[in-house]
């Protein structure tokens, strides 16, 4: 493998950046045969005294598939799922795709066909204009569910392509309602009906990327004047409603409209022993502060748990539903249907966000289940692969390979490897049970093997400008003396090595030629991380801005570095993702060192719990400064558009970000490219600055660089 890696080295090292590659439509090539496999939505699960109320086979069972492709970020065209087989846990499907060099992303709907053919999307149509067009009507559903997944192949398609793809989930396009009325001693449940749905639904949600959604996506036009019919339930349900009642998203009304507006659900039933029926209103999240009043997600669950009744309701449904709520108390809970294993009985509720827990390789990698309930007092025990208990219950589990650890409030449970998997992939498996209430949910830990010692990653800088860190493997070439301490760090193999406190295959340093927008996406497709330092604006141009923004979303595990020292370098690649510097001052006089960002969750692993501050290290001291090497550098002014996303590390005078990381887009933000340098500069002290070009790991400023690299290794290897 390292020989291959000098080759390709080679090749790039010598490759010319001034010719501009051509945009090929890539679609002459043969077909290529392609099996998926879809992992349905989970389900609630209903534990009644009578029996478990099954789980309707049209919520999860799949009829109709249809794929649309999109190549290089268009729509180019659409193919039917043929061979479909599909049960209540999964759906396995075949589709015959085109061959193409461009990155290709594949839109996967669910029983949607004759929406889909009446609302045929056009040729070069990007997603957002496709989202806004397939819609459908909304009909009370009772058929198989219409829903969404994806599926990106950012190095395109080609004969070689993997033939089988696993593991797409899909998100359902509208929300369930269920009511519980088993507290409430004195009603009888008798009818539960809806009031102002909205007459159409958007099959795809505009929040793609992710299985969960935290905004509603409303078809224009859409009209909240569908209500449903009056739903009976019977005696032998005793006070519980399922699986009947299906509604479209909803956005929040105006606050002055919440009566009149807002979607609602109306429970019919006997107040008391009366024989007159009466009717009750009931809302969505009137109380919660994190919802908005009367918003419904899809693929989420409402469940309307009346708590007491009063007195007697409204004579008719429709009067209740034109009216404030009044006399019935009702607490109402919502998950995203994507949890596991949820099961409601009326009084508890459990549910946890994974059934199985996949740990890195090294010794000490930690992996957190969330946990879904109202019961704090569950136990946890180690238990064989089919869920038979070994050893005593406890709040924790700890053996030779892992520890399970509940959090104090239960909602968390934080799994960590105690060993090094060196083993192969037949390495440690534990299982564990969860015992809550009536509830048994079996969990499986697994530990990766350590394929990361044999993977080097491939970080590119350029050769004009200050902060270029060299070629490290051919044709050795020092740093720019901005970056001599930095490349100390990333050369030294007990920081980054197959043995190293970080195990990757090192780091290979290249750097490249450069010529205003000059840069093809092949240089930049060889690489894992990109560092734009600092360079004047005529050379690092806005064609190469974009094509470095483009070869960053064709990966997950690929990181950008951005510099913002001053208003003449940057400007382009500034624009391209923080759209524009109105919100960066720009500092032209020394005036005083970096503050280590206050410590919280979200930078905890570069100050206290990243490789280079545990263990044998300390944390990052909480007074800890980093030197101003001199009068030149920017900040990202907090509190502004510009710098939300972003993580700061490092804060300086002018009160904003010099350095900060933006996980969600996986870039770092760099105001001062000095920061790489060893040299004192102005106010450079043994402790405030990176102090030899070694890569000892020696004082509070080397430990945050390095825990920055490693965070950066760690997205490249794992995707994190």
């Amino acid at each position: 493998m390292r020989k291959f890696i000098y080759i390709l080295v080679v090749f790039l090292f010598f490759i010319s950046c001034n010719d501009e590659t051509g945009i090929s439509v890539g679609n002459d090539v043969g077909g290529i045969k392609m099996r998926l496999v879809i992992t349905s939505p989970s389900s609630t699960v209903y534990s009644k005294t009578k029996a478990e109320i099954d789980q309707p086979t049209h919520e999860s069972l799949i009829s109709e598939v249809q794929v649309l492709v999109f190549e290089d970020q268009k729509y180019r065209y659409r193919v039917p799922g043929i061979s479909i087989s599909s049960n209540m846990a999964q759906t396995t499907f075949t589709v015959l795709l085109k061959s193409t060099s461009l990155p290709v992303e594949l839109l996967i709907l669910a029983n949607t066909d004759e929406t889909v053919v009446s609302n045929e999307p056009s040729l070069d149509d990007s997603k957002e204009v496709v989202k806004k067009k397939i819609n459908r009507e909304f009909d009370n559903l009772v058929s198989n569910f219409p829903m969404y997944g994806e599926y990106k192949f950012p190095a395109g398609l080609s004969s070689t392509e993997m033939q089988e793809i696993t593991g797409i989930k899909m998100l359902r396009s509208i929300a369930r309602v269920d009511v519980v009325a088993t507290e409430a001693a004195n009603f009888k449940l008798a009818g539960v009906k809806a009031y102002r749905a909205n007459n159409s639904l958007q099959v795809i949600p505009n929040e793609t990327g992710s299985m969960k959604v935290t905004t509603p996506s409303v078809p224009d036009g859409s009209m909240a004047n569908v209500s449903s019919r009056m739903f009976s339930v019977s005696e032998e349900d005793r006070n519980e409603f399922s699986a009947q009642l299906y509604l479209p998203e909803v956005s929040s009304p105006a606050e002055g409209d919440r009566v009149s507006s807002a979607t609602c659900i109306v429970v019919g039933g006997y107040y008391n022993g009366s024989e007159k029926m009466s009717y009750y209103r009931m809302d969505f999240d009137p109380d919660n502060k994190e919802n908005a009043f009367g918003q419904i997600l899809r693929n989420h669950k409402y469940i309307f748990n009346v708590k007491k009744v009063s007195a007697p309701g409204w004579d008719n449904p429709d009067d209740a539903a034109n009216n404030q709520s009044a006399h019935i108390v009702a607490e109402v809970r919502q998950w995203d249907d994507n949890t596991i294993d949820m099961s409601f009985d009326g009084e508890h509720h459990f549910g946890v966000s994974s059934r199985e827990i996949i740990l890195k390789n090294k010794a000490g990698s930690k992996a957190t289940i969330e946990v879904f309930t109202d019961l704090s007092d569950y136990t946890l025990q180690w238990a064989d692969e089919n869920g038979m208990p070994i050893g005593s219950e406890g709040q924790s589990l700890s053996n030779d390979y892992f520890t399970v650890e509940k959090n104090l409030d239960g909602s968390q449970l934080v799994v960590t490897a105690l060993q090094n998997n060196m083993s192969g992939d037949a390495g440690p498996v534990q299982n564990f049970v969860i015992t809550a209430h009536r509830w048994k949910i079996l969990v499986a830990i697994k530990q990766k093997y350590s394929v990361a010692a044999n993977t080097v990653i491939n970080l590119l800088t350029f050769n004009v400008g200050l902060g270029s860190l060299g070629t490290n493997i051919v044709a050795s070439v020092p740093p720019d003396a901005r970056a001599d301490g930095l490349r100390g760090i990333l050369d030294n193999q007990s920081n980054f090595g197959p043995n190293g406190n970080v195990v990757c295959g090192g780091y290979n340093l290249i750097r490249s030629n450069v010529s205003n927008n000059r840069l093809t996406d092949a240089l930049f497709a060889a690489f894992d991380v990109v560092y734009v330092h600092y360079m004047s604006n005529g050379y690092f141009g806005n064609e190469d801005a974009k094509k470095v923004h483009n070869w960053l979303n064709a990966k997950k595990n690929r990181v950008l570095i951005a510099s913002y020292d001053a208003a003449d370098v940057s400007k382009y690649l500034i624009d391209e993702f923080l759209g524009g510097n109105s919100n960066i001052k720009f500092l032209t006089v020394n005036n005083g060192e970096f503050t280590v960002a206050p410590s919280s969750a979200d930078n905890s692993f570069f100050t206290s719990t990243g490789p280079f501050t545990s263990g044998s290290y300390t944390p990052v001291s909480s007074s800890f400064s980093f030197r101003n090497y001199d009068a030149y550098h920017g900040e990202i002014l907090l509190n502004t558009e510009s710098a939300k996303g972003i993580t700061p590390l490092l804060t300086g005078k002018a009160g904003g970000i010099v350095l900060g990381v933006d996980y969600s887009r996986r870039i770092v933000y760099i105001g001062d490219t000095d920061l790489g340098s060893s040299s004192s500069g102005t106010g450079g002290t043994k402790d405030n600055r990176i102090n030899n070009t070694s890569g000892e790991i020696n004082n509070d400023a080397s430990k945050l660089i390095a825990n920055v690299f490693a965070w950066i290794t760690n997205v490249v290897l794992y995707g994190e």
